[in-house]
């Protein structure tokens, strides 16, 4: 049994990665290798994570979405989440992963926002602070930058 599945497209400049299923301990370096593989093959790396059908999602899969946040900066893109579910929107907002991460209700909401950390514009938040930090406890403290 498929504890997770991942899949990718490509729609409006961005790659779309699909999750569903369980997202913790026992999966996350497969949704962390693939996000690995997608954000390296295009500059800017513009992701959107569609969480629609992920069921669970725990501090160890919250840690997959910071170092993906991280790596797309790094290749000057970002990254957006999609998630409607309460349950996981709220874990979002309670670990201040919000703060950071922009969240959306749909793909075409995600890929037609017009909206970046830095200029204010859109659904999402619109500054990160230099010093905003994000808890995650499995990996503690993470500094955003």
């Amino acid at each position: 049994m498929d504890w997770l599945r991942v899949t990718s497209r490509r729609h409006e400049g961005w790659t779309v990665v699909e999750v569903s299923g369980e997202l913790d301990v026992a999966t996350r370096n497969q949704l962390g290798d693939h996000l690995e593989e997608v954000i390296a093959a295009h500059t800017p790396a513009r992701v959107v994570l569609d969480m629609s059908a992920l069921d669970f999602c725990d501090a160890s899969g919250l840690s997959v979405l910071v170092a993906a946040h991280h790596a797309t900066k790094d290749r000057q893109g970002q990254l957006r989440l999609v998630c409607p579910q309460r349950r996981i929107r709220r874990l979002l907002q309670i670990t201040q992963l919000t703060d950071v991460i922009p969240v959306f209700d749909t793909v075409t909401q995600a890929t037609t926002t017009v909206q970046d950390h830095e200029d204010g514009r859109g659904g999402a938040p619109a500054t990160t602070p230099a010093t905003a930090r994000v808890a995650v406890p499995e990996t503690g403290w993470i500094r955003s930058q």
